[in-house]
């Protein structure tokens, strides 16, 4: 009998590993974070530079519009310029106006719109990319 109380003082190998896993979570959490992170910020980047394309496109598609029935580049010029005004987003300092420029040739106009965007700088790092777009319609 006594030395059954002995092994029953004794400790299973399984017993003392599982008392050394206390801080597991935290480390698998710590190892995750940066790349969940780099995940998000990722998103959210591509996803503004995808809504500025998109901005700029409808831009160039109503001054195309607008310099097709006036058959004017000035007026097409205005058009695109006043359709993205206050809604292209950049994380950059300063100001958020593309470069327009509307031509007429051979009957048909067209309307170039370029803008320089700046996504979320992660780990210092910033994301510098130029967006452009392009439309061309046929003047009436």
């Amino acid at each position: 009998m006594i030395t059954m109380r002995k092994n029953r003082a004794i400790k299973s190998p399984a017993k003392m590993l599982a008392r050394s896993q206390k801080g597991n979570a935290l480390v698998e959490f710590a190892l995750v974070l940066p790349v969940f992170l780099t995940l998000v910020f990722g998103m959210v980047t591509f996803s503004l530079a995808l809504y500025n394309k998109t901005v700029l496109t409808m831009a160039t598609r109503e001054g195309a519009r607008a310099g097709a029935i006036s058959s004017s580049a000035g007026i097409a010029e205005t058009a695109a310029t006043s359709a993205s005004n206050n809604h292209l987003i950049s994380f950059a300092s300063g100001t958020t106006t593309p470069t327009i420029n509307a031509s007429i040739s051979s009957g048909v106009i067209t309307v170039n719109a370029s803008f320089n965007y700046t996504g979320l700088p992660f780990l210092g790092v910033p994301t510098s990319l130029l967006i452009s777009a392009q439309t061309s319609m046929k003047v009436e």
